[in-house]
C-alpha cells in the first residue's frame, strides 16, 4: 500500500526522484514510461503573479520562437494518450536529407562510358523505359536513376543530341517523383538537381511540367520525400534561372499549407538574390506580389523569409521597394526590420504594455542617448517600455544578421536642413480639403504625433500634420539638398509622396457627394501639378478612378475634371498611352451629346490637350482600334460623326505618315462604309470621304498597299473618293492649286499600277512606269518639279532630296558615287548623327521614288550597314534605320529573301528597346517583312522564337508578326502547313502573360477564318471549354464584321 502511493505521488512529479530504484523501475517499467512527458512541478501561490507579469512577454516572443504544443505544457490528458516524446535531435532531423548528402549522391552511380550518340541514346531510351514501367521492382528504376546520372558524369554532355534527349526524360522523371516510394521519390529528386546542375537552361521546359510535382512535395509527411523536393527546387532556382518557373511559384504562394508557403518565400528569396537583375525587373510584378503576400502571412517563418526578401529588395531595387512599402498596411511597415522609426500612431506604441526587463533597460537606454532626437517634440511619457524593447530586439537582431553598423538601423543621419515647403502643397487649389486632410483619423505612416493627453491641446506642443515632428528622419526617407538656400524643392522620397493624400482625394472622389468629388479632384489637380512625379501605380489608381467621372460628371464638377485631366495628360501623356482605347471614344461621346455651349466649350478645350500631347500616330491606332471592334462602337450617329471629326483634325495636323497598311486602319475602314451604306447614317458620308482622302495625303504608297486588301467594289468606291476630291483641295499649305491637281492625278494613277502590279500585269521599266489615266499617258516625273528645295543644300549633295530625279535615273556614275557616299556616312557607328540622318533621307528618297538602279551591287552593303545602325546609341538614327529598312522591303522585296532570317532577328531585337518610338517602327518593319518577304522563312524564324524562352516581348510580336503571315496565305497553303504553326499558337494561348494570351486568340481567330473550324477542331480541342467559347466569340465578331 505505502509502495503504491509512492509510486503514485513521483508520477505525480511531487516527489523528487532519488537514487533508490522504484518498483517500477524494477519491474522495468520505467523503460516504457521515460519518454512519457511529465507533469510540471505544481507552481507555488506566492509565484503565480510572476508567472502572469511575463505573460505579455512570452506574447510578444511567440512570433519568432516555436510553438510549444498543447501536449507538452501541463494538461489533463492522461499519460498513457499523450504522444511519445523523441528527443530533440530525433524530432528535427528524423529522416531529413541534407544538401551533402545530395552532393554525395551525385556521384554514387554505377560507372558508364559513352563513345557514340547511339549508345547515348540506348542508354536513356532503356533508362526511360525502367521509369515509366510503375510494375517493375523499385529497386530497378532506383538503378536507372543512378543510370541517367552516370551517363552524363561518362561524358554524354560531349554529344550535341544529349539536349534533345532531355525532354524524353520529362514524363519518366515525372513519374519517378510521383512515386509513393520515399527512396524513389529521394533520388528522383536527386537526379533532377544533378540535371540542373549541369545543364542549366537547357532543363527549363522539363522543370516546368516537374515544378507543380516537387512543390506539392514540400507538404509531404514523410521527411525524406518533403526535403528531397524542397532541396531539389533549390537546385531549380539556383541553376535554371528562367521566368517560366515563376507562375508555379506565384501559385504556390497561395497554397493552404504553410510548409508550401514557407519554402517558396525562400525560393523566391533565392531567385531574388542570383537572378540577373534583367530577369527580375522584366518580373517585377510577380516578385513584388509574392513578397507582399509573405510579408502579411500567417506563418511567422513566413513572414520572417518576407521581411529578408524586401531587405534583398530594398537593396537591389530601391523604386520597388519604395512602391511596395507603400503598399502595405501601417502595421506591416513597423515590422520591416530598418524601419522602426517610422511609427506613425502612438497607438502602436502602447499597444503592449508588458514589462521591459531588468536585464535589457541598459541596452534600450543604449541605443536612444545615442540618438537624443529621439525625444525631440514628443512627451516621454507617452513611450511604451515594450516599444522600446522591441526596437532593441529588431535592432540588434538586423545589426547581427546584415551585418550593418547598430546607429544606423533606427534611421539616416539627422539633416541639417527641413524643406518645409510641402506644408502648403495643397494650399493653392484646395484649402478646404487640407483642412480636411489634416482632420482625419489615419496618420501617415512618417510622422509621429504625441497620444492626445494634457499637452496635446498647447498649440506649441503640436506640429502641423505635414511636418515632421523630429528632425531625425527614417531610414526609407531620402531628402535630397541641391542648395542650402533651395528651400522649394522637395525629392521625390523626402514625405513618401504623401501616400494618404493621394488615398483620401482618390477616395474622395468615389464618394456619392458632389461636393467631396469637387473637393478631391480639386487636391488631385495639386498633386499631379505639384513637382513630384507620380508612379505608375498611383497613375493608374488616378486613371481608374478618373474614367467613371468623365461619363457621370455633373456641370458642377466639370470645370474641376477637365483642369484634372488637362494637367495629367499634359504631364504623363507617355505613361498613359494605354489609356487612349477609353478616353478618347468617352470624351467624343460626351462631346456629341452635350447640349450647353458652356460644358461644351470645356470639353473641345480638353479634347483638343488630347490631341496635342498624345503621338498622333497612337491615337490613330486607337480610335481604329475603336472602330472596328463591334462591342462598342454601337454608340448613336452623332457620337460616330464625332469620332470620324476628331480623325480628320487629327490626321490634318499630323506631320509625319504614319503606316496605314495595317489590320486595324484596314477593318476601320471597312467598318466606316458599313456605317455610311446604313440609311440612319447618311450624314457621315461628307466626313468620312474626307477621312479616306487624308489617309491617302499622308501615305500614299501604304495606302495603296491597303486598297490591294479590299473587295474590288469597295476599292473602286475609295479611288472614285480620291478623284472626286482631287480638285476640292485647300490651297492652305501654299501649293498651287494646279500643281496640287496634277500631283493628285499622277498618285491615282501610281495606286492604279499598283493595284495592277499586285494582280499580275507587266512592268515595262524597273525604275519608272508609264500611268495611264482618263486617257493621259505621262511619267511620275515628266510635268511636277520637286517641291522639296527647301531642304537642299548649296552643293546639291546629300541635302535628302535629289536635284534632278530623272537625270539621276539615267546616270548610274551619279548613283554610283552617291551610294558611296552614303555608305561612307552610314559606316561611321555613333558618329555625326545628322550627316547620317541625311544620307539616310536621301537613300530613302531614290528608294521611295526608284531612281536607284544598282542594287544588284550595292544592296548587301546597303542591308549590312543599316543592321549595324540598329545598335546605334542615338535613338533617332535606330528609329530611321528601321523605317529606311522598311520602304527598302516595300521596293525590294525579292532580296531580302536571302538575308530574311538575319533581318527578322534584328527587327525583333529592336521590339524591346527602350525608346518606344523604336519599337513603333520596329514594329512597324517587322509587319512589311511579315508580308513582303517568303512566308517559309519568316515561319521559321518566328515559330522558333515562340517556342523559345527569349522574354515576353519578343514572343508578343513574334506571335503578332506570324498572325500578318498566315493572313497573307491562301486556305491552301494554311491547309499544309497547320501541323506546324498551329500547335505551338495553342501552347501559347495557355501563357502567363494576358498580351500573349490575346495575340494567341488573334492568331487561331485568323487561322479559323481561313481554313475553317472543322480543320482547327483538332488543335483546339486540347484547351478548356471557357477557352475555345471565348474563341468562338471572336470568330463571330470577325463573321459579321466581313459580312
Amino acid at each position: 500500500m505505502l509502495m503504491t502511493r509512492f509510486n503514485e505521488a513521483q508520477m505525480n512529479g511531487n516527489h523528487v526522484s532519488s537514487n533508490t530504484p522504484t518498483t517500477s523501475q524494477r519491474t522495468g517499467r520505467s523503460s516504457r514510461r521515460s519518454h512519457l512527458p511529465q507533469k510540471p512541478l505544481l507552481t507555488p501561490r506566492s509565484n503565480r503573479g510572476m508567472v502572469g507579469s511575463r505573460k505579455g512577454q512570452l506574447l510578444e516572443e511567440q512570433e519568432n520562437s516555436t510553438s510549444v504544443p498543447s501536449w507538452q505544457r501541463a494538461s489533463s490528458v492522461p499519460a498513457h494518450k499523450r504522444p511519445l516524446i523523441v528527443s530533440a535531435k530525433g524530432s528535427s532531423s528524423a529522416g531529413s536529407v541534407s544538401d551533402e548528402a545530395f552532393q554525395r549522391a551525385f556521384t554514387e552511380v554505377p560507372k558508364c562510358n559513352v563513345f557514340s550518340s547511339k549508345q547515348l541514346k540506348d542508354q536513356i531510351s532503356e533508362a526511360c523505359a525502367v521509369l515509366e514501367n510503375t510494375d517493375l521492382d523499385w529497386s530497378r528504376r532506383m538503378i536507372a536513376l543512378k543510370t541517367l546520372r552516370s551517363v552524363i558524369i561518362g561524358g554524354g554532355l560531349d554529344y550535341s543530341d544529349f539536349s534533345e534527349e532531355v525532354r524524353e526524360m520529362q514524363a519518366a522523371l515525372l513519374t519517378s517523383v510521383k512515386d509513393l516510394r520515399s527512396q524513389l521519390c529521394r533520388e528522383a529528386c536527386v537526379t533532377i538537381a544533378f540535371f540542373c546542375e549541369r545543364l542549366g537552361l537547357v532543363m527549363v521546359h522539363v522543370i516546368d511540367a516537374l515544378m507543380p510535382t516537387l512543390i506539392s512535395l514540400m507538404q509531404n509527411s514523410a521527411k525524406v520525400m518533403a526535403t528531397s523536393a524542397q532541396l531539389a527546387l533549390q537546385y531549380v532556382v539556383k541553376y535554371v534561372c528562367s521566368a517560366r518557373l515563376l507562375p508555379h511559384l506565384q501559385t504556390a504562394m497561395s497554397s493552404k499549407s504553410k510548409e508550401i508557403r514557407r519554402n517558396t518565400a525562400s525560393l523566391f528569396l533565392m531567385a531574388l538574390t542570383l537572378w540577373e537583375s534583367r530577369t527580375v525587373e522584366k518580373n517585377m510584378n510577380i516578385f513584388l506580389e509574392c513578397i507582399k503576400a509573405s510579408i502579411n502571412d500567417a506563418d511567422p517563418e513566413t513572414r520572417r523569409t518576407g521581411r529578408e526578401l524586401f531587405m534583398q529588395l530594398d537593396q537591389e531595387y530601391k523604386k520597388q521597394a519604395d512602391m511596395l512599402y507603400k503598399a502595405l498596411d501601417p502595421s506591416k511597415q513597423r515590422t520591416l526590420p530598418g524601419f522602426v522609426s517610422q511609427s506613425s500612431s502612438s497607438q502602436s506604441i502602447i499597444s503592449e504594455r508588458d514589462a521591459l526587463p531588468i536585464s535589457q533597460r541598459n541596452a534600450a537606454y543604449v541605443l536612444h542617448k545615442a540618438s537624443p532626437s529621439y525625444y525631440s517634440g514628443r512627451s516621454t511619457s507617452d513611450i511604451d517600455p515594450g516599444a522600446v524593447r522591441r526596437v532593441t530586439n529588431r535592432t540588434v537582431r538586423t545589426a547581427s544578421k546584415w551585418g550593418g553598423p547598430l546607429q544606423q538601423v533606427n534611421g539616416t543621419p539627422s539633416t541639417t536642413q527641413m524643406r518645409t515647403s510641402a506644408a502648403q502643397r495643397l494650399s493653392s487649389a484646395s484649402q478646404k480639403f487640407v483642412s480636411s486632410l489634416r482632420r482625419v483619423p489615419p496618420t501617415p505612416t512618417n510622422y509621429v504625433r504625441s497620444q492626445p493627453g494634457s499637452r496635446s491641446s498647447s498649440p506649441a506642443s503640436r506640429f502641423p500634420a505635414r511636418i515632421p515632428p523630429r528632425s531625425q528622419m527614417s531610414s526609407r526617407t531620402k531628402i535630397q539638398i541641391d542648395e542650402p538656400e533651395d528651400h522649394a524643392s522637395v525629392s521625390s522620397d523626402s514625405f513618401r509622396f504623401e501616400t494618404m493624400e493621394l488615398a483620401t482625394a482618390l477616395s474622395c472622389c468615389a464618394s456619392s457627394s458632389t461636393t467631396e468629388k469637387k473637393e478631391g479632384l480639386k487636391a488631385l489637380f495639386t498633386i499631379i501639378s505639384s513637382d513630384k512625379q507620380v508612379n505608375e501605380m498611383d497613375l493608374k489608381k488616378i486613371v481608374e478612378r478618373l474614367t467613371p467621372l468623365i461619363v457621370e460628371a455633373a456641370h458642377k464638377l466639370l470645370q474641376p475634371l477637365t483642369d484634372t485631366l488637362i494637367a495629367l495628360v499634359r504631364r504623363y501623356h507617355e505613361e498613359l498611352n494605354d489609356w487612349l482605347n477609353l478616353l478618347i471614344p468617352k470624351l467624343v461621346n460626351k462631346c456629341s451629346t452635350e447640349v450647353l455651349p458652356s460644358n461644351l466649350e470645356k470639353y473641345r478645350i480638353l479634347m483638343e490637350a488630347v490631341r496635342t500631347s498624345f503621338d498622333p500616330e497612337k491615337q490613330l491606332y486607337a480610335i481604329c482600334k475603336f472602330i472596328r471592334d463591334p462591342v462598342r462602337n454601337n454608340v448613336s450617329v452623332k457620337t460616330k460623326h464625332g469620332l470620324l471629326m476628331y480623325l480628320h483634325d487629327l490626321m490634318r495636323g499630323m506631320d509625319s505618315a504614319p503606316s496605314m497598311n495595317q489590320s486595324e486602319v484596314r477593318q476601320a475602314v471597312s467598318k466606316i462604309f458599313q456605317w455610311v451604306d446604313d440609311p440612319k447614317n447618311i450624314c457621315l458620308m461628307a466626313i468620312s470621304e474626307k477621312v479616306v482622302c487624308d489617309m491617302f495625303h499622308l501615305n500614299a504608297s501604304d495606302f495603296t498597299s491597303m486598297l490591294a486588301t479590299f473587295p474590288n467594289d469597295l476599292k473602286d468606291r475609295l479611288q472614285t473618293i480620291v478623284r472626286k476630291n482631287s480638285f476640292c483641295l485647300s490651297t492652305g499649305n501654299g501649293i498651287n492649286t494646279n500643281e496640287a491637281r496634277v500631283g493628285i492625278l499622277e498618285t491615282t494613277a501610281q495606286i492604279n499600277d499598283f493595284v495592277d502590279r499586285r494582280t499580275g500585269l507587266p512592268i515595262s521599266s524597273p525604275r519608272v512606269s508609264p500611268q495611264l489615266i482618263n486617257g493621259l499617258a505621262r511619267s511620275p516625273y515628266d510635268s511636277i518639279p520637286l517641291r522639296r528645295a527647301s531642304r537642299e543644300d548649296q552643293s546639291g549633295s546629300l541635302s535628302g532630296y535629289i536635284l534632278d530625279p530623272q537625270g539621276f535615273a539615267d546616270d548610274p556614275e551619279q548613283q554610283e558615287e552617291l551610294i558611296t557616299k552614303i555608305g561612307e556616312e552610314l559606316s561611321l557607328h555613333n558618329q555625326r548623327s545628322e550627316e547620317r540622318q541625311r544620307a539616310m533621307s536621301v537613300l530613302s528618297q531614290i528608294t521611295r521614288d526608284n531612281l536607284f538602279s544598282l542594287w544588284d551591287k550595292h544592296f548587301k552593303m546597303i542591308f549590312l550597314l543599316l543592321i549595324e545602325t540598329l545598335k546605334d546609341s542615338d535613338e533617332n538614327i535606330r528609329r530611321m534605320a528601321l523605317k529606311l529598312l522598311k520602304e527598302i522591303c516595300y521596293a525590294q522585296a525579292s532580296r531580302f529573301n536571302e538575308f530574311a532570317e538575319m533581318a527578322l532577328m534584328r527587327v525583333l531585337d529592336a521590339c524591346t528597346d527602350e525608346s518606344k518610338l523604336v519599337v513603333t517602327a520596329a514594329e512597324e518593319c517587322g509587319g512589311v517583312l511579315a508580308t513582303h518577304v517568303s512566308s517559309a522563312t519568316c515561319r521559321r524564324v518566328l515559330l522558333a522564337i515562340i517556342k523559345s524562352d527569349v522574354g515576353e516581348p519578343k514572343i508578343h510580336i513574334a506571335i503578332k508578326l506570324l498572325t500578318k503571315v498566315i493572313e497573307s496565305l491562301s486556305a491552301t497553303e494554311l491547309e499544309l502547313i497547320l501541323d506546324e504553326v498551329a500547335p505551338p499558337i495553342v501552347d501559347t494561348y495557355n501563357y502567363v502573360s494576358s498580351s500573349i494570351r490575346k495575340e494567341s486568340v488573334v492568331c487561331l481567330v485568323a487561322m479559323i477564318m481561313l481554313v475553317g473550324e472543322e480543320h482547327m477542331a483538332p488543335y483546339l480541342s486540347e484547351l478548356n471549354k471557357g477557352k475555345q467559347k471565348l474563341i468562338d466569340v471572336y470568330v463571330k465578331r470577325m463573321k459579321g464584321i466581313f459580312e
